[in-house]
């Protein structure tokens, strides 16, 4: 089964907020344990240093070591009067009989001791752990001490005026708690495991809100991508936020953009090329059908306008073959050392006569240098300057100017042409490269292009690693600069 990622999300945050609990409770119930075994053995050391001096107390008070070597007063029995008042003060007098002996403690309470009495004196319940040893090292009270391989046992030597006395022990705990310790561990333990489950639910409940937030995002991204895939460019995603979800969001808004504008170009690009397409056609097919009625004479003149117009669609074809294989591969160029003065002059001189038929003048300014070596596809620069020059040539009232210009800045080679009246408006110089953008103004169909000069002259400009713009010209035309490097790198 595969697993949804609001499933994938709710588990890992699941898993991780489990993973930390467990390690969180384990931790705290180590050091639970650890810190309540300290306490205790930290315990059984005040009480066994409490015993001592009460024992060296007690044998002070009734003749100090002479007493204890006459026999008047022995440990054993200054261990007994301890554990005895130790006992009265803890549990009273009046629950047993003066008569009735200490019987034994039971083992729990020799481990797991109460507090220390009120007076000061070692608790009843820690008797049963207490041994008492004389100066030659003889037990002489308490119980059987354990066996030698068994816990080690806490001791403090009981001195007198400087003069060792006896010795005193006490048994370690169990190392399972029992008793009052057991309840007390056991507690805090379903303490750590409540603790536990509550981050658990906490946990699930917080996994379940991220996942939700995270996928119901990605949710509405995925509809929004099939909406698009299925040519529905006008979807829009929420990409609201400044996180990796918001960022995608606006990447997918700006890419349904951009698909919207290609398909609109595209759209457009079929209409326009239909309709230019078809003007040369009805043209040819008036001409050849006035020459098939008779209406018109088959002689030179009919003969060159079907070739005009011939020469026309030709043009048209190819410009558009042009375009479309520089927009699926590089178009095919071939960069070899050329002369760019001599390349310029040789094109503006093949159109110095056109231009002066028209009744424009020619102004050329090829710079100081006799000659320029540059890289560049040579064919393709002469396209690119004979579509500018057309372009002039077409749209520049009788009488005027036409200027090219060529100089060169460092690795930079600048050309400019620029026209006299009319000009172009501000707003549409930023779209006179398009394909198929026609001024209407300045251009028409009948006596203009197909619109695709320009597009293809910045084809060429960006195949040489150049940049091409168009701006208002000063002598009050159009004025088209181009920069190319001197060098093209592409090969």
């Amino acid at each position: 089964m595969t697993l949804k990622l609001f499933h994938k999300l709710f588990l890992l945050v699941a898993v991780t907020a489990l993973v930390a609990s467990l390690a969180m409770a384990t931790v705290m119930a180590w050091n639970l344990n650890r810190g309540f075994a300290d306490y205790l053995e930290a315990r059984d050391a005040e009480t066994i240093d409490a015993y001592v001096s009460l024992i060296s107390q007690k044998l002070e008070e009734q003749g100090g070591v002479a007493a204890l070597k006459t026999g008047k007063v022995t440990l054993e029995s200054l261990h007994g009067d301890l554990v005895r008042e130790s006992f009265i003060a803890d549990f009273g007098a009046g629950r047993r009989r003066p008569d009735r002996p200490i019987r034994p403690f039971p083992r729990d309470v020799m481990d797991h001791p109460p507090p220390p009495p009120r007076n000061g004196g070692p608790p009843a319940f820690i008797a049963p752990r207490l041994l008492l040893f004389d100066a030659s090292g003889e037990q002489i009270a308490g119980p059987p001490p354990p066996l030698a391989d068994g816990p080690k046992m806490t001791a403090r030597v009981i001195s007198l005026n400087g003069q060792t006395i006896g010795t005193a022990k006490i048994i370690p705990h169990a190392p399972t708690p029992g008793g009052v310790d057991a309840r007390f561990l056991r507690s805090q333990y379903i303490n750590a495991a409540l603790l536990v489950v509550a981050l658990m639910i906490f946990a699930a409940l917080a996994a379940w809100g991220f996942a939700r937030a995270g996928t119901r995002r990605l949710a509405n991204m995925e509809a929004a991508t099939k909406e698009i895939a299925h040519g529905n460019f006008a979807v829009r995603t929420d990409a609201a936020g400044a996180d990796e979800i918001s960022t995608m969001s606006q990447n997918i808004n700006q890419m349904a953009e951009s698909l919207a504008r290609a398909d609109q170009a595209r759209r457009g690009w079929l209409a326009e090329i239909g309709h230019e397409l078809r003007t040369p056609l009805t043209v040819l097919s008036g001409e050849l059908e006035a020459l098939k009625d008779g209406i018109r004479p088959l002689d030179q003149d009919a003969i060159s306008s079907l070739q005009e117009e011939t020469g026309r669609l030709g043009d048209l074809i190819e410009d558009l073959h042009f375009m479309a294989v520089s927009d699926l591969t590089d178009a095919p160029h071939k960069f070899t050392p050329v002369d760019a003065v001599k390349l310029v002059g040789d094109v503006t001189e093949r159109f110095r006569p056109l231009l002066t038929k028209a009744g424009l003048k020619l102004d050329v300014d090829l710079g100081s240098k006799a000659t320029l070596a540059v890289v560049w596809d040579g064919k393709r620069i002469e396209q690119l300057l004979g579509n500018l020059l057309t372009n002039a040539l077409r749209y520049t009232d009788a009488p005027g100017i036409v200027r090219v210009s060529l100089e060169s800045a460092r690795d930079r080679i600048i050309i400019s042409v620029e026209d006299s009246a009319p000009g172009v408006p501000v707003d549409a110089l930023p779209r006179l490269f398009e394909p198929l953008f026609r001024v209407d103004e300045a251009r028409d169909r009948s006596s203009g292009g197909s619109g695709l000069g320009l597009a293809v002259c910045r084809t060429i400009v960006e195949a040489h690693g150049g940049r091409i713009s168009a701006k208002d010209s000063n002598l009050g035309g159009l004025l088209i600069e181009l920069n190319l490097p001197q060098e093209t790198s592409r090969a």
